[in-house]
C-alpha cells in the first residue's frame, strides 16, 4: 500500500469520494483543554467497543449505499488516543470497512497516537495492518509548555514517538503543535515549530489554544474564568501564530490551510473532505457524520452519536447505531457551511461550483461583502469561464474568522 493521499477528487471512477471517520474515546489521562468525546481510563473495554464499532459500520454502510455510488478515499482513526486500541482490534475494524465501503486502494488511513503510548511493535502492528498515516500529538516540545498543557509525556517522548514511527514504516507523519497556554512566549513557539521541523514530517498542524465554544466548559476554560490562570491574550496568540508560519514555511511547509501546513502532496485528505462539505460516514462515541440526502427542503442529515462510551455501547447494542441526535440541513444552513469551511483553505472557494451543488444564487446575492473583502485585501478572485473562486489571502487567513462572517 502507498504511503502517498489519494486525491479527494477521487483516483479512477466518477465515484463521490467520501470519508470514514472512527473514534475511540480512550486516553490514558484527560487534557484540561480537551472538548473532545474522551475518557481516561485504566482498563478499557475493548472487545465490548470493538464489537459496537464493528455492529455500527454495518448500519453505515448501509445508509451511504443508498444513492450515488460512493468511495472512500480516507479513512481516519480518531480521538481520544487510538493508538491504545489493540492493534489485532484496530486490524479487525479497518478490515471491517474495506468488507463494507469501496475503499480507494491508495486511501489515506490516519491513526491519531500520543507520544508514550506506543513502541515499534505496536507502530508495526499498526502499520501492517493498513495505518499509512500517523498523526502524533505532540503539543510542544518545551517541557513547561507540556506540564501546562497538562501532557503526561516530555519533549524526549515526543522525538522518540517520531522516531519510532520512522522506524515502524510510516513515510507520512504529521506533527501536531498547539500555542498560546499559560507561559507560552513567542519565543518558545518559534522554537517548537523549529523542533518540528528539524524533524521533518511531511505534515504539521499549529493551532492556537481554544477556549470557547465547547471548550468553555473545560477545566482549564473554567481556570481562566477564575483568574487561576493566565493565557496569552489575542495580540500574543498573533504573534506566536506568525512566528511558528515563518518557521514553517522557512523550512520548506506550505500553509494550506488556516492551521495546517505540509509538504507538496501530503495535504491531509480526510479534513480536507469536511473543509469541502462533503460527506463522511461516523462511528464510535461522539462521532458525527454527514449524508447528503436531498429533499425540496434539506441538502442531507448531520448525525451525533452519544458523547459517552457507556451510553453509546448501550444504544449500538440496543439498535445498532449510537446517533443521540441529529438535524437535517437546509440549503441555506449549508451553504453557510460552506462559506466559512471552504474559506479557510487556501485554494479557496469555487462560487461558480457552489451554486451549481446548492441551486443557490451566491455571487450576485453576496457581490458587495465579495468586492469589500477584495477591495481591503482580505481576499482575492479569480474568474474564468469554468470557475469563480474566491480566495483568503495570507492577511485574510488571519482574519478569517471575520470574513466569513460578513457573508452571515
Amino acid at each position: 500500500m502507498t504511503n502517498e493521499p489519494a486525491a479527494v477528487t477521487g483516483a479512477t471512477t466518477s465515484a463521490v469520494p467520501i470519508g470514514v471517520y472512527v473514534h475511540f474515546p480512550y486516553c490514558l489521562s484527560k487534557c484540561p483543554y480537551c472538548d473532545f468525546a474522551s475518557r481516561a481510563e485504566a482498563v478499557i473495554p475493548q472487545e465490548r467497543y470493538t464489537e459496537a464499532i464493528l455492529r455500527e459500520l454495518k448500519t453505515q454502510s448501509a445508509r451511504f449505499a443508498q444513492g450515488p455510488k460512493r468511495r472512500a478515499v480516507s479513512v481516519y482513526f480518531g480521538g481520544g488516543t487510538p493508538s491504545l486500541w489493540e492493534p489485532k482490534l484496530f486490524a479487525r475494524v479497518l478490515s471491517e470497512i474495506r468488507a463494507l465501503f469501496d475503499v480507494e486502494a491508495a486511501a489515506e488511513i490516519t491513526l491519531e497516537a500520543n507520544p508514550g503510548t506506543t513502541d515499534e511493535g505496536r507502530f508495526s502492528a499498526f502499520r501492517a495492518a493498513g495505518a499509512n498515516r500517523l498523526s502524533i500529538g505532540v503539543q510542544s516540545f518545551d517541557s513547561h509548555q507540556l506540564v501546562a498543557l497538562g501532557r503526561k509525556h516530555s519533549s524526549g517522548d515526543a522525538v522518540r514517538a517520531f522516531q519510532t514511527a520512522r522506524a515502524a514504516g510510516f513515510k507520512n507523519v504529521t506533527l501536531d503543535l498547539i500555542h498560546g497556554a499559560e507561559g507560552h512566549t513567542t519565543a518558545t513557539a518559534a522554537k517548537d515549530a523549529r523542533t518540528a521541523v528539524e524533524l521533518s514530517p511531511e505534515h504539521i498542524s499549529a493551532y492556537a489554544l481554544t477556549l470557547v465554544g465547547l471548550a468553555e466548559e473545560v477545566p482549564m476554560a473554567k481556570a481562566v474564568r477564575r483568574g487561576e490562570l493566565v493565557v496569552p491574550d489575542d495580540e500574543v496568540q498573533e504573534e506566536m501564530g506568525h512566528a511558528v508560519r515563518a518557521e514553517l514555511l522557512k523550512g520548506g511547509y506550505a500553509r494550506y490551510e488556516i492551521s495546517n501546513y505540509a509538504r507538496p502532496g501530503f495535504e491531509a485528505v480526510h479534513n480536507s473532505l469536511y473543509w469541502r462539505g462533503l460527506e463522511y460516514a461516523a462511528v464510535g462515541c461522539g462521532a458525527c457524520g454527514f449524508v447528503k440526502e436531498r429533499t425540496d427542503a434539506s441538502v442531507g442529515k448531520r448525525w451525533q452519536n452519544d458523547r459517552s462510551p457507556e451510553k453509546y455501547m448501550a444504544r449500538v447494542e440496543e439498535t445498532g447505531s449510537g446517533e443521540a441526535s441529529s438535524e437535517q440541513l437546509s440549503p441555506e444552513d449549508h451553504l453557510k457551511e460552506r462559506l466559512f469551511t471552504g474559506l479557510r483553505l487556501r485554494e479557496g472557494l469555487d462560487l461558480a461550483a457552489l451554486e451549481r451543488d446548492l441551486s443557490l444564487e451566491v455571487r450576485a446575492r453576496f457581490e458587495t461583502e465579495i468586492e469589500t473583502l477584495v477591495k481591503q485585501g482580505i481576499a482575492e478572485r479569480s474568474v474564468s469561464e469554468a470557475s469563480d473562486i474566491l480566495r483568503l489571502t495570507e492577511r485574510g487567513l488571519d482574519l478569517h474568522s471575520e470574513a466569513a462572517l460578513r457573508f452571515f
